[in-house]
């Protein structure tokens, strides 16, 4: 059962895109025949080779520059003396807190280009402004957005490297910066273009910074041709089935290349005898070091909530000033608690977060005890399965899920629910699910359960009394990381939500269409102090199992 049902969340969306490409007349009646047309078409339109143009710049170059600051932040934490190591820490990981809707919204802002403060500040300064709405502007934003993903990679990559050879490097006379440039890049080479191409395929997957950004800009990318083409009229449900494909050709090939290039950085910087990672002395230029970790916590963290916070402070947007203090307000705080559809949007949150959130811990804790603790046939494909929505871009999830709840022949429907919100978050979130319960529960011990099963207790109650006390911070993390996917998660929610069923994410973009910039502001600094208190608490929570178990233990 449980096989069966992993099986269909992560291969059924998939399917139906892949059914809607082939097909004609998908879902707009007439006969319907397996085609090659609509890739003919598509493959053939005249503005399919800009959109792929723009697409891989966009991608790419926002690969390589949020990969140069993510392994450069990484490197100062993980290789060099700079000062307040656990601080620069922090401000590399912060941006995931912060939803990409938000963020896009707070640059958006920043650089109005008529009002924005920093375009103001670099007209004062004579300097000429900048054009948010651009190729570059999407790159910047973007890439302040998926930072902590190669910081992520880079500390584990450079504290796994042997040290020996930079020891050697440094003791023959060579400064830092030619160890740097001779040695450690080159080990790390191969960790820093698998966290190139996740950028990659995350970049060229995601909804905000196209839409908000781009479009405006006039530089359609994948995703937002996808969203222009379901919301145009008729619609052309195989065109989209056709680009959803290729985007998910794409995300495969730069998953599967990063996963042997992740494979390769292990072989490469692991050895068989203990070594602890050199830290090269930076001299004078290790305070340089944490001056470059402030500026970028400055960028992708301090300005863009600043910027919430004044906007949703205003009955109207106006740039900061001291005459502009006048006019504070909590206005909009309380149109978020006394406009209906506001209030719902809150409520549909939390509601299909924490629902998707305990669905997910718990289809992870049995997908992590099959595979981990019994020799059931097929485990290893059923592991498979579970991390399979992985490869699988939110996007084509999303439209996926849309096509198949709109023609598949069940008594129900579930199109304009909350239910088939929730099953796109236990989708995306199942792979990471898997991923923190599934080392938990190999390190308890088979000896517990063989003698809670010699003491008569069954599968349920050993699993009750042994396996979810000791994997309770597994589980809580689970639970933690797939609420915020949730509330964070808008490219695969734009395409499944309908009238009365708005989430925050969604209802964001929607007040920021309307031109609702203050409601917008409001409604994000709730999201953000949602999410950051769900953070604090589970951590808290977390640390005082771990301080209860010792006690017992004790």
């Amino acid at each position: 059962m449980c096989a069966l049902l992993v099986a269909y969340l992560a291969l059924v969306p998939v399917g139906t895109m892949g059914v809607a490409a082939f097909r004609s007349h998908f879902l707009i009646g007439g006969p319907s025949h397996w085609t090659l047309r609509n890739f003919v078409t598509i493959f053939t339109a005249p503005w399919f080779g800009a959109l792929v143009t723009n697409s891989f710049l966009y991608a790419g170059a926002t690969a390589v520059v949020s990969t140069a600051a993510g392994f450069g932040l990484a490197w100062l934490v993980a290789r060099t003396n700079t000062p307040a190591r656990a601080l620069v820490s922090v401000a590399a990981i912060t941006p995931l807190i912060i939803p990409g809707i938000l963020s896009t919204v707070a640059w958006a802002l920043l650089f109005a280009p008529q009002v924005g403060p920093l375009n103001d500040l670099l007209a004062s300064a004579g300097l000429p402004t900048f054009n948010i709405y651009s190729l570059p502007g999407m790159v910047f934003v973007q890439s302040m957005h998926v930072v902590p993903i190669p910081f992520l990679m880079g500390v584990a990559a450079f504290r796994s490297m042997d040290g020996s050879l930079e020891e050697a490097a440094a003791a023959s006379g060579a400064r830092p910066a030619r160890v740097l440039r001779t040695i450690t890049i080159p080990l790390a080479r191969p960790a820093i273009l698998s966290a190139g191409l996740l950028t990659f395929v995350q970049t060229i997957s995601t909804f905000e910074v196209p839409q908000l950004i781009g479009v405006p800009g006039h530089r359609f990318v994948f995703v937002s041709e996808i969203y222009a083409a379901l919301q145009a009229f008729p619609t052309d449900f195989g065109a989209v089935g056709v680009i959803g494909v290729f985007v998910l050709a794409i995300a495969a090939t730069g998953l599967v290349l990063s996963a042997r290039l992740g494979r390769s950085t292990a072989t490469q910087t692991l050895t068989g005898k203990g070594f602890r990672p050199r830290v090269a002395d930076l001299g004078r230029w290790r305070w340089a070091g944490l001056g470059v970790a402030a500026a970028f916590f400055l960028l992708a963290v301090i300005l863009p909530l600043a910027m919430l916070v004044w906007s949703s402070l205003l009955p109207g947007y106006r740039p900061p000033s001291t005459e502009a203090l006048r006019s504070v307000t909590l206005s909009n705080y309380r149109a978020v608690w006394t406009t209906p559809a506001l209030v719902g949007s809150v409520e549909h949150s939390v509601v299909t977060a924490v629902t998707a959130g305990a669905i997910v811990t718990v289809l992870s804790a049995v997908v992590a005890y099959i595979t981990v603790k019994t020799r059931a046939r097929g485990r290893s494909l059923l592991d498979g399965l579970a991390t399979f929505p992985i490869a699988v871009p939110s996007v084509v999830m999303g439209v996926g899920i849309l096509y198949w709840y709109l023609v598949a022949p069940l008594p129900f429907h579930l199109y304009g629910t909350l239910t088939i919100l929730v099953i796109a978050f236990v989708t995306i979130g199942l792979p990471y699910g898997v991923r923190f319960l599934t080392p938990g529960m190999a390190r308890v011990s088979d000896e517990l359960e063989e003698a809670a099963s010699a003491s008569g207790a069954g599968w349920l109650r050993t699993f009750q009394r042994i396996y979810l006390p000791l994997l309770a911070p597994s589980l809580l993390a689970a639970f933690l990381y797939t609420v915020i996917v949730a509330f964070r998660e808008i490219t695969a929610a734009i395409f499944l939500y309908s009238s009365g069923t708005e989430v925050m994410s969604v209802m964001v973009y929607n007040l920021w269409s309307d031109g609702s910039y203050p409601v917008v502001a409001a409604l994000g600094v709730i999201m953000v102090a949602f999410l950051a208190s769900a953070v604090v608490v589970v951590w808290l929570l977390g640390g005082r199992i771990q301080i209860t178990r010792v006690t017992n233990q004790g």
